[in-house]
């Protein structure tokens, strides 16, 4: 039975698909008109409340005077280094701090791989827009009250454990276990506890190597919802996960500093809906120039974005790293809002011969080297150049069983890479 109207394969239960019918279906003009009256309120909060924002505002010539979210484009860009920036101009929270402390009720902190972790400050309002959005994220993937999930998501330090306010809210049976436990997993999966799977698409890879390797038959999953990496829209990941598990397999994504989740991949697994409306404001620009890119179907730019409602630390043009392509035709699940899917991050973009690559382009075609390869596979970038000279240094995990096959050696050594 094909997934339809927005539910997952063999889901015959009578809710309806959409959890938030009036946002998630308006077009582009009712969506704008929702968005500004709340950016009127967000931009007068920004001018009283954040010392950041109310002189970047005003260095850019901009001063007090309101600018509508079609002028958008007159204020600055927020970058990461800008907020890390705020935060050692002022710490803990950061010069961006728009509430007294004594608002802040629940704080998440980033990974910190490029130093320091920076703290991400929420107010009980802040709490529900994220938990608010969430919901629409994840009911879009498919889960509904009658599921029960596991999810491999930690509670925190990282925004991810935002999730479990979202379960509880869609009303769904939880599982949680947490990262790097795959006993736990194997054992809810041999008693069949749960159907549905949350977890990044590397450990749903490491977890149906393992079934498939072992050949262990235990309770099929209705549904493997990845996040938090690329790969569960790379056809030869998922189909790969959808083939050992027999679950649907679809991505959601979100990012720490605007919301743990904003995109959300119907049953359909025709790219990820948007689903901050209301409450985040999306661009598109040109990943070097920065020149604003129409989001349509086949555009291809990197994601910016503002807060609309966010109250203790709103972002404003924040470039959020993500290089995507936005998706065309419909995907039949009722939704209006744009869909996408992740070409890579801009970081990790490096240049072949004039062409761009994303590590992504390379786990495609990884993925289809299988059962010879495990599907995990590393670029190894000599020095800081954007620039490499052919043939790109790859290491691609190898299973046990062809460690020492000389001829697949030969065979994989000549793949391309699509551009």
């Amino acid at each position: 039975m094909e997934a339809t109207a927005g539910r997952l394969r063999g889901d015959g239960c009578d809710a309806d698909p959409i959890w938030d019918r009036e946002v998630e279906t308006e077009n582009h003009e009712q969506a704008l008109a929702r968005a500004s009256g709340a950016w009127q309120v967000q931009f007068s909060h920004l001018l009283d409340d954040s010392p950041f924002y109310s002189r970047r505002f005003r260095e850019a010539g901009v001063g007090t005077s309101p600018v509508g979210l079609n002028d958008i484009t007159r204020l600055p860009f927020t970058s990461k280094a800008d907020l890390k920036h705020a935060v050692d101009e002022h710490p803990p929270f950061g010069s961006n701090l728009c509430v007294p402390p004594a608002s802040v009720k629940r704080i998440y902190q980033t990974s910190g791989t490029s130093g320091t972790p920076s703290v991400l400050a929420l107010t009980p309002g802040d709490v529900e827009t994220w938990t608010a959005i969430g919901t629409r994220t994840y009911y879009a993937s498919g889960i509904h009250d009658h599921h029960s999930v596991l999810t491999t998501f930690g509670a925190g330090p990282f925004v991810a454990g935002h999730t479990y306010f979202v379960l509880s809210r869609i009303g769904s049976r939880v599982v949680p276990v947490g990262p790097g436990d795959t006993d736990r997993v194997l054992f809810g999966l041999r008693a069949g506890i749960f159907d549905t799977l949350m977890t990044t698409p590397s450990f749903a890879q490491y977890l149906s190597n393992r079934l498939e390797k072992s050949g262990e038959r235990v309770h099929p999953l209705a549904h493997v919802v990845t996040g938090g990496e690329p790969g569960g829209g790379i056809p030869a990941v998922r189909d790969h996960i959808q083939r050992v598990t027999g679950a649907t397999v679809n991505e959601v994504m979100g990012i720490g500093d605007v919301a743990p989740s904003l995109f959300g991949e119907c049953p359909a697994q025709l790219g990820m809906h948007f689903c901050g409306g209301g409450h985040v404001w999306v661009e598109m620009v040109e990943p070097d120039s920065q020149e604003p890119v129409t989001i349509e179907p086949g555009a291809v730019g990197e994601l910016v974005y503002t807060h609309l409602t966010r109250e203790a630390m709103p972002v404003v043009r924040f470039l959020g790293g993500d290089i995507v392509r936005v998706e065309g035709g419909s995907c039949g699940c009722g939704r209006s809002t744009f869909r996408m899917r992740i070409l890579g991050r801009r970081d990790d973009m490096f240049i072949v011969l004039g062409v761009n690559v994303y590590p992504s382009a390379i786990l495609a075609v990884v993925g289809d080297l299988r059962p010879r390869v495990t599907g995990r596979a590393r670029v190894v970038r000599p020095g800081t150049d954007v620039g490499i000279e052919p043939p790109v240094p790859i290491e691609v995990e190898v299973s046990n069983d062809h460690a020492g096959d000389a001829a697949w050696r030969a065979r994989s050594s000549g793949r391309s890479v699509p551009s």
